[in-house]
């Protein structure tokens, strides 16, 4: 038997430290199995709290029937600081295909998070056990700049299942966190090959693969691509593709002041590493292209940070290391203005996906090219 991760994300402190993640809130949010298993566990992080938090309580559904989770044989408990820890195994049947509910309530408040699931709503007080759950509105702050509700702490979700399946992990930051195009793309995996293959998303909003961004927001961005990946991408056992989707952040943070630590030399010279790193273990990598960002900021992008990501994508369409390039900047550029997204592909920021820009990157990877199966 085999423990299978079939959702996870990168953790990075929380907004503000954790100013937005008020305590005694439940989050609701549901994830898809792509494999089979007779018990489910949860791993929850504090690698950036300064203390322990306390989940107040937690449930797993299906077929809308709540399952309490246990930690140590409690319904609550503490989540001590600097590591991981798992939930007790959950005695739950889970069918490839099945959509598990995860209710998750925080007595305390947590320092780890990220935004990644559009579904995941956050009610006040404990829901956990609720047949029906109330009505909410999401704040405006969210609605206005397309913010999802937090998970919180919990980073993976596993099922025990008889077969290993292959893992590829998507290394990136917003345009890959908000799953846009990593749900569509893990719908076509599993309609293909079953359970052969899960898809992760690493994503991070605001992530760079060589920076790390000062400031207030710039922790909340996480740890620069080339710290964490050791971390959030090597961690997992089974691990056979990467897909390496980070520097369009980068460049958007080139300048005279930080030409020493962002550069095409220092960014193609990472990349090498990251891919001799996987190679080692027999992983493949995948690269996508930077896509444009022409337009998502009114000052501030210069045409030195536009030769910059031009200068990079040709490097990554012509080196020859990588397994597979994928050209995410060919597919949802202005054909017109190259330097700007296509205006019906982003969600109206001219940089991120919307949903036919999300449904249009997946649909148009190669499956073979991505899992390296023979024809």
């Amino acid at each position: 038997m085999n423990w299978t991760t079939i959702w996870s994300q990168a953790a990075a402190p929380s907004f503000a430290m954790g100013m937005l993640q008020g305590k005694k809130k439940t989050v609701v949010f549901p994830v898809c199995s792509p494999v089979s298993g007779e018990r489910v566990r949860l791993r929850f992080s504090n690698i950036y709290g300064k203390k322990p938090y306390v989940i107040g309580a937690v449930t797993v559904r299906t077929k809308g029937q709540p399952v309490p989770v246990l930690c140590g044989g409690k319904s609550s408990f503490s989540i001590p600081t600097g590591g991981y820890t798992f939930s007790d195994p959950l005695e739950l049947p889970v069918a490839a295909g099945d959509t598990l509910e995860i209710r998750l309530f925080y007595a305390s408040k947590a320092q780890d998070s990220n935004m990644t699931l559009e579904e995941a709503v956050a009610y006040p007080g404990d829901h956990t056990m609720d047949e029906i759950l109330p009505e909410v509105k999401k704040e405006s702050y969210k609605q206005q700049y397309n913010l999802y509700d937090a998970v919180v702490s919990l980073d993976r979700v596993e099922v025990e299942s008889e077969e290993s399946s292959k893992l590829i992990v998507a290394f990136g930051d917003s345009i890959t966190a908000m799953n846009r195009w990593i749900k569509p793309l893990q719908k076509r995996l599993f309609k293909r090959f079953g359970g052969e293959y899960v898809l992760l998303n690493a994503g991070i909003g605001g992530n760079c693969l060589l920076y790390r961004v000062p400031g207030f927001m710039g922790s909340s961005y996480g740890e620069k691509g080339v710290a964490r990946f050791e971390r959030d991408v090597l961690g997992f056992d089974g691990l056979h593709t990467v897909i390496l989707a980070l520097g369009c952040n980068d460049v958007a943070y080139f300048s005279k002041k930080t030409e020493q630590t962002i550069s095409f030399e220092a960014f193609t010279a990472a990349v090498q590493d990251l891919s001799g790193r996987l190679k080692e273990r027999g992983v493949r990598l995948v690269v996508q292209t930077l896509t444009p960002r022409e337009g998502f900021v009114k000052k501030g992008y210069t045409p030195e940070m536009e030769a910059l990501r031009v200068k990079i994508n040709a490097w990554i369409r012509s080196c020859g290391l990588f397994d597979y390039v994928f050209d995410a900047d060919h597919l949802l550029r202005d054909g017109k203005d190259p330097s700007r997204v296509d205006d019906r592909y982003h969600q109206g920021d001219h940089l991120h996906p919307n949903t036919l820009g999300g449904e249009r990157m997946a649909d148009a990877y190669d499956l073979l090219s991505l899992t390296g199966e023979e024809f």
